[in-house]
């Protein structure tokens, strides 16, 4: 019988179909049909099992398939693998009974032409068919691809792995139906569960062991064991007959079964590493739910699910790392006003806590720091204490005193050289920045560095690179900057003495300590921490410190702060008989009831102690300390005539004074004494 070819369809050479039909007489016509339209047949078979074969042998990209075949199984039952298999197909059937057309629409076929046909209710059908199951395909990809990014978005939010789950659970409900979902999480051995129960409409319930027990009968314990007994090895699915299988290997999901009335499953699980895993379990109260569809989406969707998940338990673990770290930065701090010990920084005073909550602050970035202080503040024990408490702590913490090294030898020490850079460099020498990589390093005294070198030192910081001196090749380093000084780096801009760009750079978070004045409830506990350890240095017995000693310490404005309490102390403790509490070794520098000098005033002239004067005792300790600043300027400008203004070296105003020159410049600017370029006995004046 001839069959001409429908003259508003094109003849599709490359499409081959295959063709599954029972009756001989209907198969042949429809082979004729496709032949003489352009199309490939590539078999025709009588029953599933053949249909198979051809399929395994030469895949079609279309299947004719008619319902009631040879054979148990029936052209719904192939329709299934076909689905599985991601191949579209068209049913010709005669059949219309209501059962097996619901049945037909579950399978979601690309058409259906219905026996007896006309060529053209063919060739149309399956034209509409292909241009349906190409664009569906489209759709579905584009679908699949908003789901996942939703799917992304819901477990990025903040908020508790409950409230993330459920969100993905109401976005997979449209594409996965569910009647219950139970997530299982395992984490190291330590199991997690979140049950998610469809009351209605974008309704659901939130259901822990202790909620199911009471619904199941079955106690907490019995179901927590049964959790954990469940094992999956690969996405499955579990309609009518298999479902008996999933509730024999799955104990949790029988009682689920059993008190939620579920009878079909679709079980993903999810490896995530070596010790996260997921198991997600769809069910659903229909035993015919979950087709292949469902499974090859979920199989899809696996990897980039596996990557979202282990992004995000990245960031859990972050979240939990960062919070024990917090946890234990508190433990620290209680311990720190508890103990009244800072990296052996005693005391605490309000001015002190202060310095500690910013040391907390500031100590787990890798921002750059600025203590400013005077002399013998502790500022080296603040930068250790930031380290200490840093994410560097396990490496190096590298010092560096600017104002001890000469200036033409700071480069090199900073960032190091080459052999043959300049004379005296026989070798390659690692500079301290290449030494402290991957920990900290502390500039003291950065005041004193030369402005050639301020400059370096700025592009060290912005760059994060050095160059050895007489090097060509730049060298990445991460290290972290701490930076100290006693002078006002402020005032030193002002004067040109400091680059402004780099005093910006280390001033990104400024650390002020205290002098020891504005602290005097710390001078006690200082003072015994300091005689109790020169005691278990040099072996002594210690009996306290007497009570008029503690006073003299108390009425003192000590200019070498806590470095020079320790100095006394251990002369406290050397001279002292370990029989006795504690007496001052030497009288007080500046203390003018240890010097006299309230009564007996120095002589400008000579730097020597003067007559027995008739002033009136101060009334308040306001006027102690007034009458202590003057004393102080006096005395120090007396000392500096004597050494005719020079301050440092041997028989310098600083050795005479016992303190370091830098401590003695402080002082001086703090007592408002100027000195002029010539260095004569009149070349000190109080401004």
């Amino acid at each position: 019988m001839h069959h001409p070819t429908h003259p508003a369809l094109a003849s599709p050479s490359s499409c081959q179909v295959l063709i599954v039909e029972d009756e001989y007489i209907i198969a042949n016509d429809l082979e004729l049909i496709l032949h003489e339209a352009g199309y490939i047949v590539t078999g025709v078979a009588d029953s599933v099992p053949e249909a198979r074969t051809l399929i395994d042998q030469q895949r079609p990209d279309m299947v004719l398939l008619d319902i009631y075949l040879k054979g148990k199984e029936t052209g719904i039952d192939l329709a299934r693998h076909l689905e599985s298999e991601a191949i579209p197909f068209i049913y010709i059937s005669a059949n219309d009974n209501q059962s097996v057309l619901e049945a037909v629409k579950a399978t979601q076929p690309s058409g259906y032409v219905v026996k007896p046909f006309r060529e053209k209710d063919v060739l149309t059908t399956l034209e509409i068919g292909r241009y349906r199951y190409a664009h569906s395909v489209e759709m579905k990809l584009r679908e699949e691809k908003a789901l996942q990014i939703a799917l992304t978005d819901a477990l990025s939010e903040a908020g508790s792995w409950e409230e993330k789950l459920l969100k993905a659970a109401m976005l997979l409900q449209e594409h996965i139906p569910f009647d219950f979902l139970a997530i299982q999480f395992c984490r190291q051995q330590t199991q997690r569960s979140y049950n998610f129960y469809r009351v209605g409409f974008e309704e659901y319930q939130v259901l822990g062991v202790d909620d199911i027990q009471p619904l199941s009968r079955v106690s907490a314990s019995q179901l927590l064991a049964m959790q954990a007994k469940a094992t999956h090895h690969d996405a499955q699915r579990y309609t009518e007959s298999s479902f008996a299988d999933f509730c024999r290997t799955n104990p949790f999901g029988q009682v689920l079964a059993q008190t939620f009335r579920l009878e079909s499953a679709l079980v993903m699980p999810l490896k995530i590493n070596i010790n996260d895993s997921f198991v997600i379990s769809f069910l659903s109260r229909k035993p015919d739910t979950y087709q292949f569809r469902h499974l090859s989406l979920l199989e899809r969707l696996e990897q980039p699910i596996v990557l979202m998940l282990e992004r995000v338990l990245a960031f859990d673990e972050v979240a939990r790392l960062s919070e024990q770290l917090q946890r234990e930065k508190t433990y620290l701090l209680e311990e720190v006003k508890t103990s009244a010990n800072f990296d052996e920084i005693i005391g605490r005073s309000q001015s002190l806590l202060r310095v500690f909550d910013q040391v907390s602050q500031v100590a787990y970035t890798d921002t750059t720091v600025l203590v400013l202080g005077e002399s013998g503040t502790g500022k080296e024990l603040i930068a250790r204490a930031i380290h200490n408490l840093s994410g560097r702590k396990d490496r190096i913490l590298v010092k560096v005193n600017c104002a001890a090294l000469p200036a033409n030898l700071i480069e090199s020490e900073l960032f190091g050289h080459e052999k043959g850079a300049f004379t005296g460099a026989l070798e390659k020498r690692t500079g301290k920045f290449e030494l402290a990589q991957g920990g900290t390093i502390f500039l003291d005294e950065i005041g004193e560095m030369p402005l050639e070198l301020q400059a370096k030192l700025l592009r060290v910081l912005q760059e994060k690179e050095i160059e050895r001196v007489g090097g060509k090749t730049l060298i990445k380093i991460d290290v972290r900057v701490i930076a100290a000084t006693n002078r006002q780096l402020e005032k030193e801009v002002s004067e040109g003495r400091f680059r402004m760009d780099l005093y910006f750079r280390l001033a990104t978070f400024p650390i002020t300590l205290p002098p020891l004045r504005e602290r005097m409830e710390d001078i006690p506990p200082l003072a015994q921490f300091f005689a109790q350890k020169s005691a278990r240095k040099i072996g002594r017995s210690l009996r306290g410190i007497s009570q008029g000693m503690l006073a003299e310490l108390l009425t003192y404005s000590w200019p070498g702060n806590i470095r020079e309490l320790e100095n006394v102390m251990e002369q406290a403790v050397i001279i002292s008989d370990g029989q006795t509490p504690l007496e001052l070794g030497r009288p007080l520098v500046g203390n003018l009831f240890a010097l006299n000098l309230f009564a007996t005033g120095p002589d400008t002239r000579t730097g020597q102690p003067g007559q027995q004067t008739t002033t009136t005792p101060p009334k308040d300790l306001h006027d102690v300390r007034q009458i202590q600043q003057q004393t102080e300027r006096e005395y120090i400008m007396a000392v500096l005539q004597q050494t005719n203004g020079r301050i440092r070296g041997s028989g310098g105003a600083a050795e005479l004074l016992n303190l370091k020159p830098t401590t003695l410049e402080y002082r001086l600017e703090k007592l408002g004494i100027r000195k002029t370029m010539t260095v004569q006995p009149t070349s000190f004046d109080s401004d």
